[in-house]
């Protein structure tokens, strides 16, 4: 059987308000007892519905209704999806579930999963090639989607304090889960972090020796921005914030580039590619 686990929305999730380190971490504890015992399939975090619509159907009329939405106790701010052998087990599971929502009184609902089987004979052969060609293109889809690949950028940094705060102007926020006293994971985009190291840290993944970036140079990180206009932007806004400019604007007709380096000397090229040169 399975089961479709709900937790339940809250105030502090619909305003929301990030999970702390500590519960990010039992949940990940939780999580991995879940998928070493073969019970996990899937697991998500929803965004609060501020950032979400709703569609309503009349007849053949389709009306959208942005969010947010009032009725809190009856909205979803995660799910998980459980194979388990009955409600039973399910529930034990849940049981040792951390608090999702600690500062107040969270709550986990349980609804099984309808199974092909349960339809009859209103599921004929047809129907039933269908739904099973369906599954077969979803677990493709989640095959796909777990083979995109994700780009880390790791550099070592003498104060990561001072690093954050830095990058913090500029705009970039952090992943709790993997920032702690030695690293801070910043968040570029859906699929590119840089993951600042404390020196000492970085130091035990390599035997070779740190270089200064301020004196030499091993790498140059290039990020591709949406115009000329957000190239000045970042990097004048790096500057402002105590980075060092080492190059003036570089216009190369389709091409635009310049960049800053950051409080360790690290180069980060800011660029604007013409869409139309590239498809020549």
């Amino acid at each position: 059987m399975k089961f479709m686990v709900i937790v339940k929305a809250t105030k502090d999730s619909e305003a929301g308000v990030m999970p702390s380190e500590q519960l990010l971490r039992d949940m990940g504890n939780f999580n991995e007892e879940l998928v070493k015992a073969g019970v996990m399939l899937a697991g998500e975090g929803l965004h609060p519905t501020s950032k979400g619509a709703r569609i309503r159907f009349t007849d053949s009329k389709r009306t959208v209704i942005n969010g947010p939405f009032a009725e809190t106790k009856e909205l979803v701010a995660g799910f998980w999806i459980w194979k388990c052998a009955s409600l039973a087990e399910a529930i034990e599971w849940a049981k040792k579930c951390p608090n999702p929502m600690p500062e107040t009184e969270g709550v986990l609902e349980i609804r099984q999963i309808f199974d092909l089987e349960e339809f009859g004979e209103e599921m004929t052969p047809e129907l039933r090639e269908q739904e099973e060609r369906l599954q077969a293109g979803v677990a493709q889809n989640a095959q796909g989607a777990a083979d995109e690949r994700k780009v880390f950028i790791n550099l070592p940094v003498k104060d990561l304090e001072k690093s954050k705060k830095f990058f913090g102007k500029l705009g970039y926020s952090f992943n709790p889960q993997f920032t702690d006293e030695n690293a801070a994971c910043m968040i570029i985009s859906e699929d590119i972090y840089a993951m600042l190291l404390v020196e000492k840290f970085f130091a035990t993944f390599t035997p070779k020796k740190i270089i200064d970036a301020k004196t030499s140079v091993e790498s140059l990180t290039a990020l591709n921005c949406k115009s000329r206009a957000a190239v000045n932007e970042i990097v004048e806004k790096a500057l402002a914030a105590g980075g060092k400019k080492y190059n003036e604007p570089q216009d190369h007709g389709f091409m635009y580039q310049w960049g800053f380096e950051d409080l360790d000397g690290h180069i980060w090229e800011h660029f604007w590619m013409d869409p139309g040169f590239v498809q020549k």
